[in-house]
């Protein structure tokens, strides 16, 4: 749905984001210019969520969620940004119009949304009441499912032959139920219902929509689970089941652990283990890190104890890594599932087993990779610990936190027992190779260099120094130019700024990661006693740090040259010595 750009604006200004959020967070305390609260997406006792009326934005240093009004209704309320937006309009008595293809867009899905919840409720009515449900009843109850998490979850039985004839007399079409995925039709025009004859699960959205459905047969079928297809309310790789029933749990503990199926979810937080989730038949995705790193700050992967599950876990991992998120392995015993465990041994033992059995993230990656190189009893053979390394290191990359990397590093040495220093040059080296990479065939190569070269900041940069003044000081837009940043986002924000956008409008064009990134820039401001003075000194660093650079490159062609690597060209000592005696007049 499209909405125009004043009007969204109207109902931003009509709903001052410190009001807004005052209504969710009364303990919301002034602290000089801003708002400091407790966070409401994480479990804190110091205060680190802070809201700025005057920037129109909130950011928690501590979890690193940040946005706008809209986005703190979104995420308090579990719904869409198009949802935020109306709730808020509507607070407000603003009327948003809508054309006839929003209105027929939006029909269409909530008709698929209908039918789905309907559905989920016919399901679960058969599972509890019907007679033809009695062979689903003793499968639920052998799994060890109880009355109440019957019902937190939906859980509902598909009687073969009647959902088809219930659902037609509701007034739905085929046409509804095959859009809805409900539904195949052969190419003799045969329709089939897909749940039939299955225990079926019901599967939420983060908004506690029924999306889609899984199913577990009890007759003689091949196929044991099955899923619904997706739909134009459903994809597997941005859903996870179980997520939305812990969403409460969630806030507080930012806690998840991953699992592989239905029953893994469901008996976990039977058994109170909350942060419980798990894939809809397939593989972890990037949308699913995005999902994860939104609601929890640590993920715990237990995946099953075989070669598959192993290697499910490998992949989660690297996207996982890639996205910064801590993450730990747990196992549990060979051909033993986490619902059969909690039956046999209880919370207590199955909490325990986790803990014992957990793992970090390189710690099972030099377990698996070099433990598997070395299987055949040549552990220490240089080939095998070459090769080991040389796959370690390329997961080690994965990450864009240099303190991370060095850890990593210092742990592959000591398993693999060989000299950190020279580890430190094989990841240096393929570090080089792959920069040189993207200079020779990267689209937006510096872009690109600055990607791989990125890391978490624990203090300002002097080109983040600048932008800082610059945001809280607008006067000073017109005493720079954007040649003044080389770093790209950097860049990026100073430009945005002279086209006139403020800090809502930056912020709104901006990716998750520099989302954070931006908002904690500009909300650390830095009071100057003279701005003009600190202004003019920044500018001057930018310049000394450029031209010491510039010195630097010319010294290794110098080098080059002594070493008979590379042609004499007094130019170029020349130069030297004029950069030599600038750096030395500015007091370098």
């Amino acid at each position: 749905m499209a909405i125009s750009k004043d009007t969204i604006e109207k109902i931003r200004l009509s709903n001052s984001i410190d009001s807004v959020i005052r209504e969710y967070l009364p303990d919301l305390k002034r602290v000089g210019r801003n708002l400091k609260a407790c966070c409401p997406f994480h479990s804190e006792k110091t205060p680190s969520f802070v809201v700025s009326p005057e920037k129109e934005i909130f950011k928690c240093f501590s979890c690193n969620v940040a946005g706008d009004v809209f986005k703190f209704v979104m995420l308090l309320d579990n719904i869409s940004w198009i949802e935020a937006v109306k709730k808020l309009a509507k607070k407000t008595n603003i009327e948003i119009q809508e054309t006839k293809q929003d209105i027929i867009k939006m029909s269409e899905k909530t008709k698929l949304f209908d039918i789905l919840e309907s559905s989920a409720a016919f399901y679960n009515k058969c599972l509890l009441e019907s007679p033809n449900a009695q062979k689903a009843r003793e499968y639920i109850e052998k799994r060890g499912i109880n009355c109440e998490a019957v019902n937190k979850f939906k859980i509902g039985f598909a009687p073969k032959g009647q959902f088809l004839q219930w659902v037609l007399k509701k007034g739905y079409k085929n046409d509804d139920l095959l859009k809805a995925g409900l539904i195949t039709k052969t190419e003799r025009g045969i329709f089939f219902e897909c749940m039939s004859e299955r225990v079926v699960f019901p599967i939420f959205d983060v908004q506690g929509r029924v999306v889609a459905f899984g199913g577990r047969t009890i007759a003689d079928s091949e196929i044991k689970y099955l899923n619904t297809p997706e739909t134009a309310v459903y994809s597997k790789s941005s859903n996870l089941y179980g997520l939305f029933q812990t969403l409460p749990e969630l806030r507080k503990e930012r806690k998840i652990i991953v699992l592989e199926g239905y029953m893994d979810v469901v008996i976990p937080q039977q058994f109170g283990i909350m942060g419980a989730v798990a894939t809809l038949g397939t593989a972890f995705t990037q949308n699913h890190a995005k999902l994860v790193s939104r609601y929890s700050d640590r993920v715990t992967l237990l995946f099953d104890s075989d070669n598959a599950g192993r290697t499910a876990a490998q992949r989660s991992l690297e996207i996982l890594v890639e996205d910064n998120i801590e993450c730990r392995v747990s196992a549990l015993p060979e051909h033993v599932d986490a619902d059969e465990y909690l039956n046999q041994y209880g919370k207590e033992s199955f909490l325990k087993l986790l803990e014992d059995s957990s793992k970090s993230a390189i710690g099972f990656m030099i377990e698996r990779v070099y433990g598997g190189l070395s299987s055949d009893g040549r552990k220490n053979s240089p080939e095998i610990k070459a090769k080991a390394v040389s796959t370690l290191l390329d997961f080690v990359a994965k990450s864009s936190n240099s303190i991370i990397q060095r850890e990593w590093i210092r742990d592959i040495a000591q398993h693999v027992d060989v000299d950190e220093e020279a580890v430190w040059r094989e990841f240096k080296k393929k570090h080089r190779l792959k920069l040189r990479g993207y200079l020779q065939y990267g689209k937006n190569s510096s872009e690109q260099v600055v990607k791989v070269k990125k890391d978490k900041k624990t203090s300002m940069s002097l080109e983040e120094n600048l932008l800082n003044l610059i945001l809280n000081n607008r006067d000073y837009i017109e005493k720079t130019d954007s040649n003044c940043f080389e770093d790209v986002r950097c860049r990026k924000i100073f430009e945005l700024t002279v086209l006139g956008l403020n800090t809502v409008g930056i912020l709104n064009t901006l990716s998750e990661e520099d989302k954070n990134w931006f908002s904690e820039l500009i909300l650390n401001t830095i009071e100057y006693n003279d701005i003009r003075e600190a202004f003019d000194i920044i500018l001057k660093d930018i310049d000394i740090s450029r031209l010491e650079r510039k010195r630097q490159r010319i010294e290794k062609e110098i080098l080059l040259m002594s070493d008979g690597k590379k042609e004499k060209d007094e130019k170029i000592f020349d130069e030297y010595k004029k950069l030599t005696a600038l750096l030395k007049g500015s007091g370098r």
